[in-house]
């Protein structure tokens, strides 16, 4: 097995970065656990849900197509181009989502929750990942980023006892996320002459169609899990919610370390899919091993000590969360198999891109958040609540089904 050794390089700091933002993530919710009510602990959930959404509406699918152009690209001219195209396809989506965010707290009951994510909003607009990613530069951010989490996460422990911590702990979020990426202003969006390569306006609108696939498909993806997230305090309990909550950051946080590997490798990816067929199924067959391995170890320890792992991630049981401690425990052991499902799936959707079938890749989308509202329908006419736990396993088999199915048609087509 051959090793390129600036991948390897590049997916420890990925790997680092996405640990971070993931036991970060991980470490928060013990403390609001054991520190705020099920109903408040449920909003938190849902906000961050929301900024995550809105966020993948302002990158507009920059993060996967920019990255792949900054790779291709030749010359300094053509990066600079490509950076270009990149901060005018966000400018109008940054627009519309402040507009949002700052009428939803007259419209919705604790709409104040979703304001706080307005740094992340500006934050994803200056995101630098996909130039870092491609360009083999991402560990001085890595670490930038270990820093700033972990003063952020000091900061709401000594806050623990507010009666604003929801709030402190989603602005605070997004002010070090903004932080962050505005190290990279000067080095990458405010370069000599970059304005003379901004697009005219028939260009910008030609980029924004052709994105516009690549966005749908991530505005799909994210709503099959936060759509679903946002409907079930219809049918269940402010407790039930709040355990679901949970199950979702964890499984989002697997998600970051997964994407973590699919970016580290989509460079590499790119220039070994162009040397032909042969070498890109090894690559990818070699990189599934790898993934599956991890996956059913992860999968074994959620699925047969789910009691154990929840006290490490929670810190303990207390008196005052029994009843969500055994709520998650169950929907731990459900969502068990959902890491391979999810890590299998990674680089079908990398082939899907470097094959430019965007078209493909957004009907895939649409269909898979057709069947989370069929979900949602089923529960809402009657099904028992108790399913709602195996929603996430459903949506990720249909998910690799879908890619799985995509590729082979691509494959069938090309031979």
């Amino acid at each position: 097995m051959k090793l390129h050794f600036p991948t390897i390089n590049q997916f420890v700091s990925l790997l680092i970065f996405s640990i971070t933002n993931a036991v970060f993530q991980l470490m928060v919710i013990p403390i609001l656990v054991h520190h705020i009510n099920a109903e408040k602990l449920g909003m938190y959930f849902l906000a961050l849900s929301f900024g995550s959404l809105i966020a993948i509406f302002v990158n507009y699918g920059t993060m996967q197509t920019s990255m792949v152009e900054i790779k291709k690209a030749v010359t300094m001219e053509d990066k600079k181009r490509v950076i270009a195209n990149t901060m005018a396809m966000r400018f109008i989506p940054l627009l519309i989502a402040i507009v949002i965010v700052s009428t939803l707290p007259i419209f919705i009951k604790n709409g104040v929750y979703y304001f706080m994510i307005l740094p992340m909003i500006l934050a994803e607009f200056i995101n630098p990942q996909f130039y870092l990613i491609a360009t083999y530069n991402i560990n001085k951010y890595t670490f930038i980023n270990l820093f700033f989490r972990l003063v952020l996460l000091l900061l709401i422990y000594i806050m623990r006892d507010s009666v604003y911590i929801i709030q402190i702990s989603l602005l605070g979020t997004g002010i070090v996320m903004l932080l962050l990426n505005a190290f990279y202003l000067k080095s990458i969006f405010f370069q000599e002459g970059l304005s003379e390569y901004y697009p005219s306006t028939d260009k910008l609108l030609e980029l924004l169609k052709t994105n516009s696939l690549v966005l749908g498909n991530g505005l799909t993806v994210h709503l099959q899990q936060s759509l679903f997230l946002f409907a079930i305090p219809s049918f269940v309990t402010p407790l039930y919610l709040s355990a679901y909550g949970f199950v979702d950051k964890l499984i989002s946080s697997f998600r970051m370390l997964v994407n973590a590997y699919g970016s580290a490798v989509m460079p590499h990816a790119a220039g070994t899919h162009q040397l032909g067929f042969k070498e890109w199924k090894q690559l990818k067959q070699q990189q599934n091993i790898l993934l599956s391995l991890f996956c059913l170890l992860a999968g074994a320890v959620m699925f047969f000590f789910p009691e154990q792992l929840l006290t490490i991630l929670l810190m303990g049981k207390h008196d005052n969360n029994l009843a969500f401690f055994m709520e998650v425990q169950q929907l731990i052991q459900y969502i068990s198999i959902v890491p391979m499902l999810i890590a299998l799936n990674v680089l079908n959707v990398t082939e899907i891109f470097l094959e430019k079938k965007y078209t493909s890749y957004f009907g895939a989308g649409v269909f898979i958040l057709f069947i989370s509202i069929l979900s949602i329908d089923a529960f809402q006419l009657g099904v028992d609540a108790k399913y709602v736990g195996f929603y996430p396993m459903l949506i990720e088999a249909v998910a690799l089904a879908t890619s799985f199915f995509i590729v082979q048609r691509i494959r069938f087509a090309k031979n």
